[in-house]
Protein backbone atom coordinates (compact mmCIF):
# COMPACT_ATOMS: atom_id res chain seq x y z
CA UNK A 1 0.00 0.00 0.00
CA UNK A 2 1.63 3.50 -0.49
CA UNK A 3 1.42 5.97 1.39
CA UNK A 4 1.90 9.86 0.50
CA UNK A 5 4.38 11.55 1.63
CA UNK A 6 4.06 14.66 4.32
CA UNK A 7 6.15 16.87 1.93
CA UNK A 8 3.62 15.63 -1.16
CA UNK A 9 0.00 16.23 1.18
CA UNK A 10 1.84 19.35 1.61
CA UNK A 11 2.21 20.30 -1.75
CA UNK A 12 -1.26 19.00 -3.12
CA UNK A 13 -3.02 21.34 -0.47
CA UNK A 14 -1.00 24.69 -0.39
CA UNK A 15 -1.25 24.63 -4.62
CA UNK A 16 -5.32 25.89 -4.02
CA UNK A 17 -3.91 28.62 -1.48
CA UNK A 18 -1.51 29.78 -3.40
CA UNK A 19 -4.09 30.47 -6.42
CA UNK A 20 -6.93 31.81 -4.41
CA UNK A 21 -7.16 35.84 -4.89
CA UNK A 22 -8.24 37.73 -1.64
CA UNK A 23 -10.23 40.94 -2.39
CA UNK A 24 -10.26 43.60 0.04
CA UNK A 25 -12.18 46.32 -0.82
CA UNK A 26 -11.72 47.11 -4.50
CA UNK A 27 -8.13 45.45 -4.03
CA UNK A 28 -7.54 41.93 -5.26
CA UNK A 29 -4.47 40.35 -4.72
CA UNK A 30 -3.36 37.61 -6.90
CA UNK A 31 -0.46 35.11 -7.33
CA UNK A 32 1.41 35.60 -4.29
CA UNK A 33 4.72 34.22 -4.34
CA UNK A 34 7.94 34.55 -2.05
CA UNK A 35 10.86 33.52 -3.73
CA UNK A 36 14.18 32.49 -2.25
CA UNK A 37 17.37 31.63 -3.49
CA UNK A 38 17.74 28.17 -1.64
CA UNK A 39 15.70 26.53 1.48
CA UNK A 40 18.80 28.12 3.37
CA UNK A 41 18.85 31.56 1.86
CA UNK A 42 18.66 34.77 4.36
CA UNK A 43 16.67 36.81 2.18
CA UNK A 44 13.33 36.81 -0.35
CA UNK A 45 11.42 38.85 -2.39
CA UNK A 46 7.74 38.68 -2.35
CA UNK A 47 5.80 39.19 -5.79
CA UNK A 48 1.85 39.71 -6.87
CA UNK A 49 -0.27 41.57 -8.79
CA UNK A 50 -2.65 43.75 -7.37
CA UNK A 51 -5.55 44.76 -9.68
CA UNK A 52 -7.34 47.87 -8.27
CA UNK A 53 -11.13 48.02 -9.35
CA UNK A 54 -11.69 51.23 -7.68
CA UNK A 55 -12.94 54.37 -9.04
CA UNK A 56 -10.42 56.03 -6.65
CA UNK A 57 -6.45 55.46 -6.21
CA UNK A 58 -5.09 53.38 -3.23
CA UNK A 59 -2.08 53.44 -1.39
CA UNK A 60 0.46 50.03 -0.43
CA UNK A 61 2.15 51.84 2.65
CA UNK A 62 3.69 48.57 4.70
CA UNK A 63 3.92 45.51 5.07
CA UNK A 64 4.70 42.88 7.75
CA UNK A 65 5.88 38.88 8.41
CA UNK A 66 7.25 36.94 11.77
CA UNK A 67 9.29 35.07 9.51
CA UNK A 68 11.78 37.87 8.95
CA UNK A 69 13.88 40.52 10.63
CA UNK A 70 12.41 43.41 7.97
CA UNK A 71 10.29 43.60 6.18
CA UNK A 72 10.22 45.93 3.60
CA UNK A 73 8.38 47.17 0.23
CA UNK A 74 11.41 47.23 -2.57
CA UNK A 75 11.63 48.87 -6.38
CA UNK A 76 14.49 47.38 -8.59
CA UNK A 77 16.24 50.78 -10.13
CA UNK A 78 18.71 51.12 -12.95
CA UNK A 79 21.39 53.61 -12.53
CA UNK A 80 23.03 53.55 -15.81
CA UNK A 81 24.45 50.16 -15.95
CA UNK A 82 23.65 49.47 -12.31
CA UNK A 83 20.64 47.63 -10.82
CA UNK A 84 19.83 48.75 -7.74
CA UNK A 85 16.82 48.14 -4.91
CA UNK A 86 15.33 51.19 -3.37
CA UNK A 87 12.66 50.57 -0.09
CA UNK A 88 9.29 52.36 -1.02
CA UNK A 89 9.32 54.43 2.16
CA UNK A 90 6.30 56.44 1.23
CA UNK A 91 4.87 52.85 -0.41
CA UNK A 92 3.79 52.19 -3.56
CA UNK A 93 0.54 54.12 -5.50
CA UNK A 94 -2.38 51.68 -6.69
CA UNK A 95 -3.99 53.49 -9.61
CA UNK A 96 -7.86 53.70 -10.10
CA UNK A 97 -8.96 50.90 -12.71
CA UNK A 98 -5.19 49.60 -12.93
CA UNK A 99 -2.97 46.53 -12.15
CA UNK A 100 0.18 46.82 -10.50
CA UNK A 101 2.84 43.70 -10.79
CA UNK A 102 5.31 43.12 -8.09
CA UNK A 103 7.38 41.27 -10.26
CA UNK A 104 11.28 40.06 -10.51
CA UNK A 105 13.48 43.25 -11.87
CA UNK A 106 10.44 45.96 -10.52
CA UNK A 107 8.31 46.36 -7.18
CA UNK A 108 8.83 43.56 -4.87
CA UNK A 109 8.26 42.46 -1.02
CA UNK A 110 11.95 41.93 0.39
CA UNK A 111 12.04 39.72 3.26
CA UNK A 112 15.33 40.66 5.25
CA UNK A 113 17.00 37.95 7.55
CA UNK A 114 14.83 35.00 7.37
CA UNK A 115 14.45 33.58 10.79
CA UNK A 116 14.34 29.98 9.47
CA UNK A 117 14.50 27.81 6.56
CA UNK A 118 11.74 27.70 4.17
CA UNK A 119 10.62 25.19 2.28
CA UNK A 120 9.26 24.93 -1.42
CA UNK A 121 5.15 24.70 -1.38
CA UNK A 122 5.13 26.28 2.62
CA UNK A 123 2.67 28.87 3.04
CA UNK A 124 3.92 32.12 4.78
CA UNK A 125 1.98 34.47 6.08
CA UNK A 126 2.16 38.88 4.94
CA UNK A 127 0.31 41.79 6.44
CA UNK A 128 -0.02 44.34 3.62
CA UNK A 129 -0.93 47.40 4.70
CA UNK A 130 -3.17 49.81 2.60
CA UNK A 131 -4.46 53.53 2.60
CA UNK A 132 -7.94 52.70 2.01
CA UNK A 133 -8.07 48.86 2.14
CA UNK A 134 -6.79 48.62 5.36
CA UNK A 135 -4.47 45.56 6.68
CA UNK A 136 -5.03 42.40 5.29
CA UNK A 137 -3.56 39.03 5.21
CA UNK A 138 -2.70 37.49 2.03
CA UNK A 139 -0.41 33.91 2.06
CA UNK A 140 2.68 33.31 -0.33
CA UNK A 141 3.87 30.12 -1.42
CA UNK A 142 7.44 29.70 -0.96
CA UNK A 143 9.39 29.10 -4.54
CA UNK A 144 13.10 28.50 -4.98
CA UNK A 145 14.75 29.58 -7.73
CA UNK A 146 14.96 25.63 -8.57
CA UNK A 147 10.58 25.44 -8.22
CA UNK A 148 9.87 28.70 -9.58
CA UNK A 149 11.78 27.83 -13.37
CA UNK A 150 8.95 24.88 -13.14
CA UNK A 151 6.23 26.47 -13.12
Amino acid sequence: MLRPSIAAITLFLAAPLAARDIAAGNLIISDAVLRVATPQSRTGAGFMLINNKGKQPDRLLSASSDIAAVTELHATIREGNVMQMRAQTAGVTLPAASRVAFAPGGLHVMFIGLKAPLAPGQMVKLKLNFEKAGAVDVALAVQTAATSQAH
